[in-house]
């Protein structure tokens, strides 16, 4: 009997010096590496792009991470090393074809360069700070561009639009499950577990979600909202239907249980837009009249309630965070006064604020806010990049809105590229509507949310001119059909002497 076998049976010894670790990891390697290459070749970038963002905001530091010598590994580091790989690889094959700069690449290009000086020009915190400048920059505006780029110079297809709106359908699925075993302590049914610990984050007591941040996750909550309802006129099966709109009322009932007054306020105004923009015209203005006056009143009535909202705290507790407020608008005021046009510098507001909370011309408490960032985006611009910095930001925001309203208006493109303006003319409102009432650029995820659906927006919309110009061809009448791209595939006869123009007969012409 030869050794290693044993009653007819085959057994295999490794050596003891031989660890077993680094073969399962090699391996893992190697079949990462021959997928990889295949997913980097025939995947969609876009995709790519949104599996980022969901790693990155569910399984992001706090999850898991590992050090390579000096540089921190995370999960949703990998995945963004894979996409920028196969971006890199597409556009090499020949893939992805570079579009024409446009206006609202050049603005973000002086946003980037204001924020990168003012960083350079006034130093570090004198006084530590648990937001680093240069981290700040980096993965707030310079990793949030990078996504801005590639879902701007991608080819999107209606195809890969769907997919990742149903991404995020099913992303805002798991975080409203997650926020409904948050509140009522099902902490068997949260994940990741770490969600449970009161020690880390903030908000323990309101439903926060992964990112340990309830602004945080109204805002996403919000988002996955109208990614499902811009979806559900687009797909086609009747149980998709019935799925997303059993998981939209989810949404809202996760962003309530959030207890932020920004993310109610977020859904409601980005409601208002979204309904504007759908409702037939006759309806139009009554019924968002009635639905203002409605809001109003009952915000008079509940006014009370909602100053006072008890939520992880004591209601007293609650008031005065909207006390806060006034503080935080008081010091930026003089901050500003003395250093308004271009401002105390990146991330200099939590240490050049001290001096000012000695203070004593006023009634206002300043004390309270002497550990605390910034509480309000643009002042937060205001007061470290001053009027130049604000006026940069500001101009990149209204271009955005720009390109959004005219993709949500244009009739002659296909409905999937409107439902495209809506949704982010919608997440523009919910960024705003948080951004009155907190920094945003210091939570990364709703920098990334947003840089990458404008990307995705300045694409449609730098294509629309081309779609909308194939309508018509020197005044003949033609056929419309989107096609798999959701580009108009166009027949109109044998006149125009093109033989490659697709044909499409009046029976098979479909709506757009």
């Amino acid at each position: 009997m030869w050794n290693g076998y044993a009653e007819g049976t085959l057994k295999i010894q490794f050596p003891a010096h031989l660890p077993i670790m680094p073969i399962v990891i090699i391996i893992a390697a190697l079949a990462a590496i021959v997928w990889g290459s295949i997913c980097a070749r025939r995947g969609s970038i876009v995709v790519g792009c949104g599996l980022f963002m969901i790693v990155g905001y569910v399984l992001g530091h706090e999850f898991w991470h590992a050090k390579i010598g000096p540089l921190p590994v995370t999960l949703d580091r990998i995945v963004l090393a894979a996409v920028v790989a196969a971006f890199v690889i597409q556009w090499r094959l020949g893939m992805v074809e570079a579009k024409r700069l446009v206006g609202g690449d050049w603005l973000l290009a002086a946003l980037l360069l204001v924020l990168t000086t003012s960083a350079l020009l006034n130093g570090q915190p004198e006084v530590a700070n648990p937001d680093s400048t240069w981290g700040r920059l980096a993965f707030s505006y310079y990793l949030s561009s990078l996504l801005y780029w590639i879902a701007r110079q991608a080819s999107l297809t209606r195809r890969e639009w769907q997919l990742l709106l149903t991404a995020f359908v099913l992303l805002g699925t798991y975080l409203a499950l997650t926020a409904v075993a948050e509140i009522t302590g099902k902490w068997s049914f949260v994940f990741p577990r770490y969600i449970a610990n009161p020690n880390l984050g903030i908000h323990f007591g309101r439903a926060r979600g992964p990112n340990l941040n309830s602004a945080s996750l109204g805002i996403f909550l919000t988002a996955c909202l109208w990614c499902g309802w811009c979806l559900l006129s687009r797909v086609v099966r009747p149980w998709q239907q019935l799925a997303i709109l059993l998981v939209l009322p989810l949404m809202v009932l996760g962003v309530f249980l959030t207890y932020t007054r920004s993310a109610w306020l977020g859904l409601v105004a980005s409601g208002l837009v979204v309904a504007a923009l759908q409702i037939p015209r006759r309806w139009r203005f009554p019924v968002l009249t009635t639905a203002m006056l409605g809001g109003v009143l009952i915000t008079a009535l509940s006014w009370g309630h909602l100053i006072g909202l008890q939520r992880e705290g004591s209601a007293a507790e609650s008031h005065h965070s909207v006390d806060q407020r006034k503080s935080f608008a008081y010091v930026s005021w003089q901050m500003f006064k003395d250093h308004p046009i271009d401002g105390v510098g990146l991330g200099r507001f939590y240490d050049l604020k001290l001096p000012y909370l000695s203070d004593r011309r006023q009634e206002v408490e300043l004390e309270s806010i002497r550990a605390l960032n910034h509480h309000n985006t643009l002042l937060s611009f205001l007061v470290e990049t001053g009027m130049l910095g604000l006026a940069a930001f500001l101009a990149v925001f209204v271009i955005w809105t720009k390109y959004a309203w005219q993709l949500a208006k244009n009739r002659a493109i296909p409905s999937w590229m409107r439902g495209q303006g809506i949704l982010m003319l919608a997440l523009l409102m919910t960024y705003l509507s948080s951004a009155l009432f907190h920094d945003l650029t210091l939570v990364m995820p709703q920098q990334w949310l947003l840089f990458l659906f404008a990307g995705l927006t300045t694409n449609l919309w730098q294509q629309a001119p081309a779609i909308q110009s194939s309508t018509v061809v020197r005044g003949t009448p033609i056929a419309r059909v989107e096609d798999e791209r959701g580009w108009d595939a166009v027949s109109i006869g044998s006149s125009n002497g093109n033989e490659n123009q697709p044909r499409v007969e009046p029976s098979q012409t479909l709506p757009v």
